[in-house]
């Protein structure tokens, strides 16, 4: 490694809205930042000048939530993300069964990303819709929320699922009125039925790939630092670890990561707790972050957990995975064992569940600062709005969700409900902390989409015009430290990653704009230019 120097461009800190002249970095670190002249001192003839041309230099974006390996699994399956009808799925399954033979998923054929608020038809896949087309070889379509799944028949039989088969606990098999036989579509924990069936390949070399490829693209679009929950897509978590592990001895991980560790039950999470591994161990650039928890489902499903039933369909509030005894006992093992909470709440119902049990928690064992955390956190109120502030707790949001939420939310959970949702401006100015992320694959996680999103409230087509709830809307530095120094907060580390700052990593990213003088609507258009991980140049824009 040697020393870089950045001049002339636009320089954000993100230490408060300091803006400096130069940075100067040595091996892994920022070792100046500030004037140009003073820079000027603090390197020698090795150092690599780069002109920044007035182009934006920031620390490097931080996702605070995505599944990086579920991401790379969608290469090898079918994208059904811009279908407009069933006939687009149907269309879609048949060419990919031509291509795509024995792979990573065995005989199976995989597809994700179908949302039926977009189709002509308005419903939801049938195994009658997939057996059109496919009837050969077992196929498994999971929604764009990942909380729904529509298989075929050839899968069901495989999977052993027919009219006498129960739901598991959190979880829903969908039969017809008429004959009792399944539909096709499994919900929540039901989707596990089949899913833990794929036969996932679990060979460590082949999830080393699968994570660098992901790596790579994420340092496309300037992301240094993953947080992501990857332990529920391979039945065996201990090889993902391992292969983490041996990647970062290879030095082969040019991001740092964060593992948010779910566990299918708490036998498996109290197995792993035996290890003796806390929260925060690990090294700069593989940590064991927190305990991560399903609490609810989706609201795209509806089965997000409301406090009231659906608008758009009173006989159901949604699905809370866990009841409230259940949950308090895996985040209290979890919690008096030095693991940081992560709980999935999309729900008003949900995230009360979550807070009360946080706060109970904390009560009981008072820890001095536990930064609890609520992933996606879209249907709240007031009072749940008090309970973060109560016990300091961290909302991880995904200000991307908007493109899709904004077309059926208030259908969902009607106006009322929407005066206190989505509401990130309303947040932040009570003191809550909030975090940037994506949810990938769920959504793209390129950060200048979501910063787009939170700044304009629009989706990438740039409607609606004034933005969707646009009282909401937060500023460019609000949004650029929710990638940034927030996202580190998020893991405790704050003190070494997030803002550009003398003894800091060297983790940054050059974008293609001066993101401050840009009209909003063109931040979604911006490139990034080049991406610095740990000093060394990990990506270049040709």
């Amino acid at each position: 490694m040697g020393k870089l120097f950045f001049y002339n461009g636009n320089i954000l800190t993100m230490n408060e809205k300091k803006s400096v002249q130069s940075v100067v970095v040595e091996n892994n670190n920022i070792t100046f930042c500030g004037d140009y002249d003073k820079g000027l001192e603090y390197i020698d003839d090795n150092t690599r000048h780069i002109d920044l041309k007035g182009k934006t230099l920031l620390p490097g974006f931080n996702d605070s939530h995505m599944h990086l390996l579920s991401y790379s699994m969608t290469k090898h399956k079918v994208d059904l993300s811009d279908c407009k009808s069933i006939k687009e799925v149907q269309s879609k399954i048949k060419e990919f069964a031509k291509k795509e033979k024995d792979g990573i998923f065995g005989d199976w054929i995989l597809g994700h990303g179908w949302n039926h608020e977009n189709f002509e038809e308005k419903r939801l896949l049938t195994k009658e819709d997939i057996d059109e087309v496919v009837n050969d070889r077992p196929v498994f379509l999971a929604r764009a929320c990942y909380h729904i799944c529509a298989v075929n028949s050839k899968a069901l039989a495989r999977v052993k699922i027919d009219k006498n088969t129960k739901a598991p606990e959190g979880g829903k098999i969908d039969k017809s009125k008429v004959t009792g036989e399944p539909t096709g579509i499994l919900r929540e924990n039901g989707l596990y039925l089949a899913y833990t069936n794929i036969p996932i390949t679990d060979d460590v070399e082949k999830i080393k790939e699968l994570i660098t490829s992901a790596i790579e693209d994420a340092n496309k679009v300037g992301i240094t630092s993953i947080q992501t929950d990857d332990f529920s897509h391979i039945k065996n978590y201990k090889n993902i670890i391992k292969a983490y592990e041996e990647l970062n001895n290879e030095n082969k991980l040019n991001a740092r990561m964060n593992l948010q560790m779910l566990f299918p039950n708490l036998e498996e999470l109290k197995s792993f707790l035996q290890t003796g591994v806390t929260t925060g161990d690990g090294d700069e650039f593989l940590k064991y972050g927190p305990l991560k928890v399903l609490g609810d489902g989706s609201l795209g499903s509806r089965t997000a957990a409301l406090e009231k039933p659906y608008n758009d369909d009173e006989t159901t509030d949604g699905v809370l995975i866990q009841t409230d005894d259940e949950l308090e006992e895996i985040l209290k093992t979890a919690y008096n064992s030095g693991l940081q909470l992560a709980v999935h709440a999309i729900g008003d119902r949900c995230m009360n569940q979550v807070l009360d049990t946080y706060i109970k928690l904390n009560k009981e064992n008072p820890k001095e600062d536990p930064r609890f955390r609520i992933i996606h956190s879209q249907i709240c109120s007031e009072e749940i709005y008090n309970k973060y502030l109560e016990v300091d707790a961290i909302a991880d949001i995904q200000p991307i969700f908007m493109k899709t939420d904004m077309y059926m939310a208030e259908d969902r959970i009607g106006s009322e409900r929407m005066k206190t949702s989505y509401c990130w401006k309303t947040m932040l100015d009570k003191g809550i902390k909030l975090s940037g992320s994506s949810d990938a694959p769920v959504e793209s996680f390129n950060p200048l989409w979501g910063i787009y999103s939170a700044i304009t409230r629009k989706d990438l087509e740039g409607n609606p015009k004034s933005g969707w709830y646009k009282e909401e809307r937060l500023d460019l530095y609000e949004t650029l430290e929710l990638f940034t120094k927030n996202s580190a907060y998020s893991t405790y580390e704050e003190d070494i990653k997030g803002m550009i700052k003398e003894g800091m990593l060297a983790d940054l990213v050059v974008l293609s704009e001066d993101i401050t003088h840009i009209e909003v609507d063109n931040i979604k258009n911006i490139d990034v230019e080049m991406t610095i991980v740990d000093g060394e140049i990990v990506y270049k824009r040709k």
